[in-house]
């Protein structure tokens, strides 16, 4: 054969070769793309959204019979039945993952979950650390944390917890809300304005994160923030009733009475055991002059839900200005059951010992109210009325200088007259 019909051949040859190579090549590309795992996840999960729980749970079975070095189709069997409330069987397929794929993150994270739900605390935290040192980056594990330590009532290293969970997804919105829960129940409103923004940041149309919001700028009487954001809650979620009475409660301070009234009856129509919008509605119609209806709000507060304080307590006033103490005693009695730290509770525990000619009774609740908040005139009022009633006048003119300082001249111009009455009968 001539050089020039060699080189033909060899040309030929090569080319011959690169095509079987190729065609090689895209058939072990196909084989791969031809892997029913990815089809059959999805069909798992679609019918995990429908309900159809018994078939998913068998697609993802036949998902990992074909997965040798994943467990993508166990992870996701045990996290179904997580959902359905059925730990035991949740932590079988966790375990049968761990023993296909040893290190698995996913498989150590639904162990954790499963664990806490069983109540096991110690093991669980055992697993999550075991997936934040698989998976450095992973948030959950440090956000699950955070809600062990908080439910434990250790919120420092709760705030820790979900700090963490943040650095690593900043879109976190969870770990953000919780975050600003602990804040806010620690009375720190500035900081947990800025995490709940976060977290409205991280999720704009997230209706618990602008509730939340919206109450926390109410308590900072914000109250041009707070109906803003509140209105912007109710237009995500119409069917949030929270949304509803908090927006009445930012109405009445923007002194649009009709529409909060609107407000607090969408609320009740959404949530017929939202007690507070009762509460509200009562105070309502005890500002307009309108006491039996506000009486009946009260009442209605207290049978819709028995762990409303602010309906107990108004519901008692209201009982003791009709004079009817024996009743005003019972609710009062139920007010500091539900919140023993009510201070207006005890202010007014003070004034019914103090119609029922006890003194003594008096003084001692009302002296501990002075004590945790000095700024509480009604209570210096009551005790004043508690010492003339044991002939101390002299600590009744105390607590009267005490009224004047703080320009309360009403209460002060009141007991200054009951200590010259007293004066003079002596």
């Amino acid at each position: 054969m001539s050089n020039w019909a060699e080189r033909i051949y060899d040309v030929r040859f090569a080319r011959m070769m690169m095509v079987i190579i190729l065609s090689m090549v895209w058939l072990n590309l196909s084989l791969v793309g031809c892997s029913p795992v990815s089809d059959l996840l999805r069909r798992g999960d679609a019918l995990a959204a429908d309900h159809k729980y018994q078939e998913a749970l068998a697609a993802y079975a036949e998902a990992d019979s074909h997965e040798s070095e994943t467990v993508d189709g166990l992870c996701r069997a045990g996290n179904l039945q997580l959902k359905l409330g059925r730990p035991d069987l949740a932590l079988r397929a966790f375990e049968q993952a761990l023993s296909k794929v040893h290190e698995s993150p996913s498989a150590y994270l639904g162990m954790a979950k499963a664990y806490l739900k069983k109540g096991v605390e110690a093991t669980a935290l055992q697993a999550l650390d075991r997936v934040i040192k698989l998976d450095p980056q992973n948030a959950e594990p440090w956000f699950i944390k955070g809600m062990v330590m908080k439910k434990k009532g250790d919120v420092q290293k709760a705030l820790v917890m979900f700090e963490n969970a943040i650095r690593r997804n900043n879109m976190y919105t969870q770990a953000h809300l919780r975050r600003a829960d602990i804040y806010f129940s620690k009375g720190d409103l500035d900081k947990a304005i800025k995490a709940y923004s976060l977290a409205v940041r991280s999720d704009p149309n997230n209706s618990e994160a602008l509730v939340q919001i919206g109450r926390t700028y109410l308590l900072a009487k914000q109250y041009g923030p707070a109906q803003k954001t509140l209105q912007k809650a109710v237009l995500v979620d119409r069917k949030n009733a929270w949304a509803h009475l908090y927006l009445g409660e930012a109405l009445i301070h923007s002194r649009r009475t009709e529409k909060a009234i609107m407000e607090f009856q969408r609320a009740l129509r959404l949530n017929l055991h939202l007690g507070l919008a009762y509460v509200r509605l009562g105070q309502i119609y005890e500002a307009n002059l309108m006491a039996d209806r506000a009486y009946d709000s009260y009442l209605r507060a207290v049978k819709a839900d028995d762990h409303c304080f602010e309906g107990f307590l108004n519901l008692a006033r209201m009982q003791l200005d009709r004079k009817q103490k024996t009743s005003a005693s019972r609710t009062l009695a139920k007010a500091l059951g539900v919140n023993p730290e009510c201070m207006p509770c005890r202010v007014l525990l003070g004034r019914l010992n103090i119609e029922r000619r006890r003194y003594k009774k008096a003084i001692e609740v009302l002296e501990k109210v002075v004590q945790v908040d000095y700024s509480d005139n009604e209570a210096h009022f009551f005790l004043g009325r508690a010492y003339l009633g044991v002939g101390m006048i002299g600590k009744a003119t105390a607590e009267y200088n005490a009224l004047a300082m703080a320009n309360d001249e009403k209460r002060a111009n009141a007991l200054l007259e009951m200590i010259n009455r007293k004066k003079r009968r002596r």
